[in-house]
């Protein structure tokens, strides 16, 4: 039933968040309700049918028009050492436009103007538009909005068309695609989508958590956020698709930060994603975590730096399923730069496309990719959606298959190579039109060995090397909702410094001595260039997967809900060397926690 466990929007540095719409019930007011009505549907029907006949003197007609509607009521509660920072709610339609003029072979979309390959309104992916609806179900007022914007899109869809074919008429354009593909109609309705949620209750579990903290005065920052909504979303277009779905998910996030005596900023987060309010571990689990999380933390405040090293990794838990979301993930959902880009957009990872037919992983490796499954094991799946954000039915891909790149995750909007959707189109959490992105990607390896196996390939392959240990990490630092303000602030630190995609650097890392195994924590190291061809030369991986839940932040805003379900992987060979930044100093003053323990 879920498109998304949640829609959010994450803007930097405004830190702006929206999670998925909702109907609410218990202590809330009557209006939190979502209408289960056709008003929003009706409405997006009937000023289809008028926009379709759209034209300025001279020019085209609009050739396909779509519009989606995310229905919401939202919640967010913060707290910070025992006490409320915020309790808000948000009732909200927000209204996305695509409006495209010319035809399927070419139209408004994927032109950059001749920048950088960034493009807003009609210009680069699309025509995209986003406005606010009235929230009150009166159809006139509906309508209104949604005749506003269409107007507003079509003028500049024209405008852009216009500039894209005067570009194309003085460049060279080899094997450019078609920029959109004709498909059969979709009709499908789910029920309203309910929430039973009661507030104060969860305000008061939130104080109980954040007060933890209090116990801990080495924490100089934290943080306790909750986030519950559901949505009903629309998608109509002029194909004749009629889309409702209903979506539902809360999300549960705590963040600590600590400062090791040299000044290294040390930070962590603990992060809970169900479908269901109900279905959130109790108060005692979540301070249990929190209690290992606090032991990891002070343990890599104290561990040891490490200068430099070069050698087999083993990356495990939730590091494997950050190492291809990083390395692979991006490469695999089909895209095409748009016509005048100057250069190739910022991607974590390169454009696989090229590479179709060709061997990228060993050959017993197998990848697909499925939003229908919900979860995996007794974990929820932050990529599990049964309609795409263009109104599409998910389906499986295989990607990989005995290690050759078969496929990859499609849009609406064709590649070189391939053309026809799978039902990969998904918007980005800032607005715009959809793109191709993975939702629930799944490695296997056919040849998988145990947990101590795997160990052993990595104390073998370290002394094959005549090393005196190899390294181990556990999980990398990534830039995604529940990051810490130190994530945040070392991912822009690394755009300046011309570090963009690539590997993260450690947050728990370990040295693996090869005379007998023991483990050393170490910390203050980041890797080197590291590209996808490193894929190939996975020496082993386990046979116990992870799942790696993530929702990035970026320029952009959030990147859609996807989750990663990876075992641990032994590479052949990777750098690591020392961090070389300026540490802050430590507060001049205890933190009024410390001095209270005193007292």
């Amino acid at each position: 039933m879920n498109r998304n466990i949640v829609h959010s929007i994450v803007l930097i540095p405004l830190m702006i968040f929206a999670i998925a719409p909702v109907t609410l019930r218990g202590e809330s007011p009557p209006n939190d309700a979502l209408p289960d009505n056709d008003v929003v549907m009706r409405a997006l029907v009937d000023e289809l049918s008028r926009s379709m006949s759209l034209q300025m003197e001279d020019l085209e007609k609009p050739y396909f028009i779509q519009y989606a509607v995310q229905d919401a009521v939202t919640y967010e509660l913060n707290a910070s050492y025992g006490a409320l920072t915020s309790s808000k709610r948000d009732r909200s339609r927000t209204l996305y436009t695509d409006v495209r003029v010319g035809s399927y072979e070419l139209d408004n979309t994927n032109f950059a103007d001749g920048g950088f390959g960034f493009g807003f309104g009609g210009g680069s992916r699309g025509g995209g538009g986003r406005a606010m609806l009235p929230i009150d179900d009166d159809y006139t007022a509906i309508r209104q909005a949604v005749w506003w914007q269409t107007d507003n899109m079509y003028k500049t869809a024209v405008e852009t068309l216009t500039k894209k074919r005067a570009y194309m008429e003085d460049k060279k354009l080899d094997d450019r695609p078609d920029d959109f593909v004709k498909l059969d109609p979709v009709e499908h309705v789910d029920p309203s989508a309910e929430l039973v949620f009661d507030k104060k209750a969860w305000e008061a579990k939130l104080k109980r958590i954040s007060a933890y903290f209090e116990k801990h005065p080495q924490i100089q920052d934290s943080s306790v956020q909750l986030l519950a909504g559901a949505s009903n979303d629309f998608v109509v277009n002029s194909e004749g698709s009629r889309v409702r779905t209903g979506d539902t998910g809360v999300l549960l996030i705590v963040t600590a930060e600590m400062q090791a005596e040299d000044g290294m900023r040390i930070s962590d987060s603990r992060s809970y994603a169900e479908e269901r309010i109900n279905k959130l571990p109790a108060v005692e689990k979540v301070l249990a975590d929190l209690d290992e999380m606090i032991v990891n933390m002070s343990s890599v405040a104290k561990a040891p730096m490490l200068e430099s090293y070069t050698g087999p990794v083993l990356f495990d838990g939730m590091a494997a399923g950050q190492v291809f979301r990083e390395m692979l993930a991006g490469g695999v959902a089909g895209s095409v730069n748009p016509v005048g880009t100057q250069r190739r957009s910022f991607q974590g990872s390169e454009n696989l496309e090229k590479k179709i037919g060709q061997r990228i992983l060993p050959r017993s490796f197998n990848i697909y990719d499925d939003p229908n499954i919900k979860t995996f094991g007794d974990t929820y799946l932050f990529g599990h959606f049964e309609y795409d954000d263009e109104g599409i039915k998910a389906k499986r891909v295989d990607i990989v298959v005995d290690g050759k790149l078969k496929n990859m995750a499609l849009s609406r909007v064709p590649t070189k190579k391939l053309s026809g959707s799978n039902g990969h189109g998904r918007r980005p959490m800032g607005g715009g039109s959809a793109t191709a992105a993975i939702g629930n990607l799944f490695i296997e390896d056919e040849d998988a060995v145990s947990s101590d196996e795997l160990k052993q390939e990595l104390i073998d392959a370290a002394k094959d090397e005549g090393l005196e240990y190899a390294i181990r990490v556990k999980s990398v630092r990534s830039t995604s909702l529940g990051s810490s303000q130190n994530d945040i602030m070392a991912f822009f630190m690394n755009m300046q410094r011309g570090r963009s995609g690539g590997i993260g650097d450690p947050v728990y890392a370990y040295k693996v001595y090869v005379d007998d195994g023991r483990e050393e924590l170490i910390r203050g190291v980041e890797f080197g260039s590291v590209t996808t061809r490193a894929l190939k030369r996975i020496l082993a991986s386990g046979k116990d997967r992870t799942v790696y839940n993530y929702i990035g932040i970026g320029f952009g805003g959030a990147t859609p809900p996807t989750s990663i379900i990876a075992p641990p992987v032994l590479f052949e060979e990777l750098e690591l060397s020392r961090i070389e930044q300026e540490q802050d100093n430590l507060p001049l003053m205890e933190n009024p926690i410390a001095r209270k323990k005193k007292s």
